[in-house]
């Protein structure tokens, strides 16, 4: 039965309508949401989830929060998607559809316990590495985290949880020998030029997908990393496409300026003669990174070279700078890493043998 003051009503149609507070507008008057269901008790127990999730509008707060894990994640996903990079809020959301929900999203969220969080931990560890569990963790737990600011619950029981240990970073760089032969591949290539700029300058593949002519002062010899191409997958109900789009680099410091060299120089120049486009790679539109990344499979592949992946290119530029005694902080800001201590992290291998060599010069 119909109470006073429960905002539900029975329409026309036979459908019944709740009414809650989804906001307020500058002079403090409401702004409504509405919910809607075949049958009053169903209708009024979403009601009740909505009035819970939507309560610091109201002036004292009276309803624990009733819905599960999915019921917030839902929310929460649509409240932080104009505050992300486009990349960002799809892998937040294929996270989540993939490796969270799947397993939690039906636990009303203030039953949700560490030991629940734990048995969800072991199960993903069954096919996915530690530092991709701990991935997927940071977003649950930013989920968990943003709960808490709400009100929704007391206490963020991700806080306990405990995770598998980081294991070492297995992109290895190629050796000396091996770059040598692979610039002069990659120079005598028309498709050539993706591969020297990583190996150059320690560019990503999709800044380098993303550069322009603009960016380049071919006078001073230095280019401005100022954006990154990138092909998402974009989920929308049952159907799952991608696309590619242009946004920002990966970082505040990733956006930076890089000295070129003069052979750098001369492959640009060249390429700018016969460009018709915007983008160094590509034209009008951009090459996306995929068919970069064929384009190095290919020519590793015409002077049988082993087939490597082209973010091992960047790590071979670090690996070069370390070997010719670049200092660490002048390799963190080619890179575009936020912190030394994070470009440290990345060639701790690296640095092994630099210290081992330093032990045998004062031995």
């Amino acid at each position: 039965m119909v109470r006073k003051g429960e905002n539900i009503y029975k329409r026309k149609d036979g459908r019944w309508e709740g009414r809650y507070i989804k906001g307020r507008k500058s002079d403090g008057s409401a702004i409504y949401g509405y919910v809607y269901n075949k049958t009053y008790m169903d209708l009024k127990e979403r009601l009740l989830t909505m009035k819970a999730l939507y309560s610091h509008n109201y002036t004292f707060k009276t309803i624990a929060y009733q819905g599960t894990l999915n019921d917030w994640a839902t929310c929460w996903l649509t409240e932080i998607q104009d505050q992300l990079k486009p990349s960002t809020y799809v892998s937040y959301t294929n996270k989540m559809i993939k490796h969270i929900l799947p397993f939690l999203g039906d636990i009303p969220l203030q039953s949700i316990t560490t030991v629940n969080l734990n048995d969800w931990i072991k199960k993903i560890e069954e096919h996915l590495s530690p530092n991709s569990v701990r991935i997927v963790y940071q977003v649950l737990m930013s989920c968990c985290t943003a709960a808490v600011k709400r009100e929704l619950i007391v206490d963020n029981p991700c806080k306990y949880v405990v995770l598998p240990k980081k294991t070492p970073n297995n992109i290895h760089a190629i050796t000396s020998e091996d770059q040598t032969k692979l610039k002069e591949k990659a120079a005598a290539h028309p498709k050539g030029l993706a591969i020297i700029l990583a190996l150059e300058t320690g560019m990503r593949i999709g800044e380098i997908a993303g550069l322009k002519w603009e960016d380049i002062d071919f006078s001073e010899s230095i280019l401005t990393v100022q954006r990154t191409i990138q092909r998402i997958q974009v989920v929308n109900g049952l159907n799952r496409k991608t696309q590619i789009i242009e946004g920002t680099p990966k970082s505040i410091t990733s956006k930076r300026t890089i000295p070129f060299s003069e052979n750098v120089n001369q492959l640009l120049s060249k390429q700018k003669q016969k460009s018709n486009g915007d983008f160094v790679l590509g034209g009008n539109k951009p090459a996306e990174p995929r068919l970069i990344s064929n384009w190095l499979k290919k020519i590793c592949q015409s002077f049988h070279f082993a087939n490597i992946r082209f973010h091992q290119l960047r790590h071979s530029f670090a690996t070069r700078c370390l070997e010719k005694g670049v200092n660490i902080a002048t390799i963190s800001a080619l890179l575009g890493h936020h912190s030394t201590k994070m470009t440290l992290d990345v060639y701790v291998n690296s640095f092994m043998s630099e210290k081992r060599k330093a032990i045998n010069l004062i031995s």
